[in-house]
């Protein structure tokens, strides 16, 4: 009989992802109870037949909270020294913003003229998982695709300037006041902590692309116009991610989505034609949208539940106000 690890790939190292950890706001809403509190556009019959169910929802939470939470998670769980992370990426809410709870966040917004103002969560969050070794950078002005953006920039660090471990992390709340959805999406908030490694064996970061297209800069006035663009640009820049990495669309084993509709991703993914690629759905339902988060905690998920194996092929994508699209390889 063949040795069933005979069989496994060849698994050579380079920049990956080495560990993700991700928290939810502890409470949770459904679809339904967002309706009667008015936070929603569409009807929960419409949300639902496009495979919303609940939502987390920070109530006493801020960002920083979570991200802080998220960010400890990882290093707890996968025994990260604080001294071998070369380099800290955050991209989520910005200065004071980032500390507010939602009850909050209007009274703190009318206050970043004071001196809360320079108040950054990046660098405090360095300074509270102790990575003194760590050069900090502040990402935001990507919305829904930042810690993919994240990712890739560690990446070109590690290679570019040797650095062996970067941290990554996301968290951004959707604005109370703006409801809970986004475009038939229903919105969560969560965080989410990513460690990209120089040497990795799994997981490895194979491609990239994105597009941004400055035309759609007042993205929520013109609804009609980022529709029509987004199939196009999506498959577009999802087929240059895939040769980015050196496949062909018969190659993509995974898609990990961001959590918009199952209507809109069973449009995509017609459009896209990758014959066999499976997409990972089952965190729309139980989580939402995430808004930047969406890719990697759905990742995690497939990953702990043993449906990702060695050496198979996963496209990342998402879309983000701004406008932008980005897509990301990784060999498994």
């Amino acid at each position: 009989m063949t040795n069933p690890s005979a069989r496994a790939p060849a698994m050579t190292a380079g920049p990956g992802v080495s560990a993700i950890a991700y928290v939810t706001a502890e409470h949770v809403r459904s679809v339904r109870d967002l309706a009667l509190a008015g936070a929603l556009e569409s009807t929960p019959d419409l949300l639902e037949r496009f495979g919303f169910d609940r939502v987390p929802v920070a109530v006493d939470e801020s960002p920083y909270d979570l991200a802080l939470k998220a960010a400890s998670a990882l290093m707890s769980e996968h025994d990260v020294d604080p001294a071998t992370i070369d380099a800290l990426i955050y991209c989520g809410a910005p200065s004071a913003i980032a500390f507010s709870t939602p009850a909050r966040a209007a009274e703190d917004a009318r206050g970043l003229c004071d001196t809360r103002r320079f108040n950054y969560p990046a660098t405090r969050l360095q300074f509270d998982l102790g990575l003194d070794r760590a050069s900090v950078i502040g990402l935001d002005q990507l919305a829904c695709t930042a810690i993919l953006a994240a990712v890739r920039l560690a990446r070109a660090i590690c290679i570019a300037e040797g650095r062996s471990r970067v941290l990554c992390v996301s968290s951004d709340f959707y604005p109370s006041e703006a409801g809970r959805e986004a475009i038939t999406n229903c919105t969560a908030d969560a965080a989410c902590a990513v460690l990209v490694e120089r040497q990795a064996t799994r997981n490895r970061i194979v491609g990239g692309a994105s597009v941004t297209k400055g035309y759609y800069w007042t993205a929520g006035s013109m609804r009609d116009e980022v529709m029509a663009s987004y199939f196009p640009t999506a498959v577009h820049v999802m087929r240059e991610t895939i040769e980015s990495a050196g496949w062909c669309a018969a190659d993509v084993d995974w898609i990990l989505p961001h959590n918009i509709s199952l209507a809109s991703w069973d449009i995509l993914l017609r459009l896209a034609a990758l014959p066999n690629a499976r997409l990972w759905s089952e965190n729309i339902a139980r989580i939402g949208h995430t808004l930047a988060g969406d890719n990697f905690i759905n990742l995690a998920d497939a990953l702990s539940r043993g449906a990702v194996r060695a050496g198979e092929k996963l496209l990342l994508f998402s879309y983000g106000y701004g406008a932008h699209w980005t897509g990301l390889a990784l060999e498994g």
